[in-house]
């Protein structure tokens, strides 16, 4: 798939050098993952060269790490329908979501080749705030562009709180936070390194709190709570990021506008998930659960 226009800088040769591959190799192991695919009969598609070099990246070219996370990056759809059904970023029921929040990645890289991510609450009225569509825009929608447009060694999240209300920083429960503990765990493998909070309000930091309780410890350590915008150049260069919070980058509400534009190109591919046949009946189980089990039992959550 092929769309115009870049946003982001990088360079995979920089990553294929950081996992002792060259271009053969990576296309020896691609095409190793497509014969695979090829021989099994519960694929919705033979997923493009673009797609698995992705994959095999984030699972650190592991082969069969990367085929468990392809797997399950149609399968989820399955079993969290609320996230990937009418929440296109083209589609009307995004509309709000997006008019709320800014979230987009931030177009350099660090040099240690990680890509950074910005999410704010945007100071705007809107009637109802839907957790699903947000989270939809923020795990869903920006991490199947991602695939097609980015190849890096990690991300760092900075979720920038000053605008977020008290409705908002309680509608999002922990079955939402484990559902979005799921989807980094099983379809993107853990390749978000660190979340990074900032201003923080007294009434939304029960919510960063319950985040480190309900998600597993792998993902709850990775969060950070910083008193301001200099704690957090500690973990994130200052000059890549936006103006407006130290950097030399464009404002976040330019790079939001470039990353929307940049989705919006994608219509046809969103299009395409959300028709697609995902045969659940063939697919084999996973350890001694079949799909709705698995998650069911990853779902299991005792929170106080």
């Amino acid at each position: 798939m092929s769309v115009s226009g870049t946003v982001l800088t990088m360079d995979p040769n920089k990553i294929w050098v950081h996992f002792g591959k060259s271009k053969e190799n990576v296309i020896r192991d691609i095409n190793n993952i497509k014969y695979w695919i090829k021989s099994n009969n519960y694929f919705p598609e033979i997923p493009d060269d673009i797609m698995i070099q992705y994959f095999l990246t984030i699972c650190n070219f592991s082969i069969e790490r990367a085929k468990q996370c392809l797997d399950m990056y149609y399968a989820v759809r399955i079993v969290i329908p609320e996230l990937y059904t009418n929440t296109s970023p083209t589609s009307s029921g995004m509309e709000a979501a997006y008019e709320q929040m800014h979230c987009c990645p931030l177009p350099d890289l660090t040099q240690n080749l990680e890509r950074i991510i910005i999410a704010k609450m945007n100071d705007v009225e809107v009637d109802m705030f839907n957790v699903h569509k947000a989270t939809a825009l923020a795990y869903v929608n920006m991490f199947e562009v991602l695939m097609w447009e980015d190849l890096c060694l990690g991300k760092k999240v900075i979720i920038d709180f000053k605008s977020i209300t008290i409705n908002q920083a309680l509608a999002m429960g922990p079955k939402d936070i484990r559902k979005v503990g799921f989807i980094l765990e099983k379809v993107w493998n853990l390749h978000l390194k660190e979340f990074h909070f900032i201003n923080v309000p007294t009434y939304a930091e029960k919510l960063v709190q319950i985040c480190k309780v309900v998600l597993t410890k792998a993902l709850g350590e990775k969060i950070f709570i910083h008193k301001s915008i200099e704690d957090v150049y500690k973990f994130i260069p200052r000059e890549i990021l936006p103006k407006e919070y130290g950097g030399t980058q464009k404002s976040l509400s330019e790079l939001n506008d470039a990353w929307l534009k940049k989705l919006r190109q994608y219509k046809d591919r969103f299009a395409a998930l959300e028709n697609m046949d995902i045969i659940n009946a063939n697919r084999p189980e996973f350890g001694s659960n079949n799909l709705s089990e698995y998650y069911g039992n990853y779902m299991k959550i005792d929170v106080e």
